[in-house]
C-alpha cells in the first residue's frame, strides 16, 4: 500500500528517477522501511491496511526491546543498496533535512500513506490520531517533513506549522513542519 501511496511522490520519483521497475524497487523500499522503524517507532494501520501512518519517538523515552544493532545495520546496508545511484544525493537531503527538525523530544512521522482510491475519505487522519493524542497528553511535539504543497495543506489543518526549509539544486523542497503538543484543537476537517 504504502508503495502504492507514494509512487507519484516527488521525493519517490527523484529517489527512483527510473520508471523501469520502480513499482517493484518501490515495494521493496517501503518494505524495508517498515521493517527498520518496527523495531524503533510504532505503527498505526486501519483494520484493512488502506492507510499507515510510521513514527519515531526522538529522544523520547520508550520502554520495551530496543532495536537489535545488527538487524539494524543489516537494513540499512539493504536500504543503501536499493538506493543505488541516489545513495549519496539522499543521505546528503536526508542528514541535512534531520539537521534541521527540532532538537526537543519529538514524536517523528516517518510516513503517512493511503490507498490511492480510499484517499480523501478521512483514513488518514484517523491513523495519524493516536499518536498526536499522546503528543498532548505528554505534552510533546509531533515533527515531520514533506514536499508537495498538499500535504504541507493537509498537516497544516491538523495543527502543524513549516518550521524550516531544505532546498537542495535537483531535489524536492522539504518543508520541515513541527506541531505544538495541544495542536490538536487545531484539526479541521478535510480530505486525509
Amino acid at each position: 500500500m504504502l508503495a502504492r501511496a507514494f509512487a507519484t511522490d516527488p521525493t519517490t520519483q527523484w529517489l527512483f528517477p527510473s520508471t523501469r521497475g520502480r513499482g517493484r524497487r518501490l515495494e521493496r523500499w517501503y518494505r524495508l522501511n517498515v521493517m527498520a522503524l518496527q523495531d524503533a517507532g510504532e505503527g498505526w494501520v486501519t483494520d484493512d491496511l488502506s492507510a499507515a501512518a510510521l513514527w519515531l519517538p526522538m529522544g523520547v523515552p520508550r520502554r520495551g526491546a530496543r532495536p537489535h544493532l545488527w538487524r539494524q545495520l543489516g537494513l540499512n546496508l539493504r536500504i543503501g543498496v536499493a538506493l543505488r545511484s541516489r545513495l549519496v544525493a539522499a543521505l546528503s537531503v536526508n542528514l541535512e533535512v534531520h539537521r534541521r527538525h527540532p532538537r526537543e523530544p519529538t514524536w517523528y512521522l516517518a510516513a503517512l500513506g493511503t490507498e490511492p482510491d480510499l484517499q480523501g475519505r478521512g483514513l488518514g487522519t484517523a491513523v495519524l490520531q493516536p499518536v498526536l493524542r499522546r503528543c498532548d497528553q505528554e505534552r510533546l511535539p509531533a515533527t515531520l517533513d514533506t514536499v508537495t504543497a498538499e500535504d504541507v495543506a493537509f498537516y497544516q489543518r491538523r495543527g502543524f506549522e513549516v518550521v524550516d526549509e531544505v532546498r537542495r539544486p535537483g531535489a524536492p523542497h522539504f518543508r520541515i513542519m513541527r506541531r505544538p503538543p495541544g495542536g490538536a484543537g487545531t484539526v479541521t476537517s478535510g480530505s486525509g
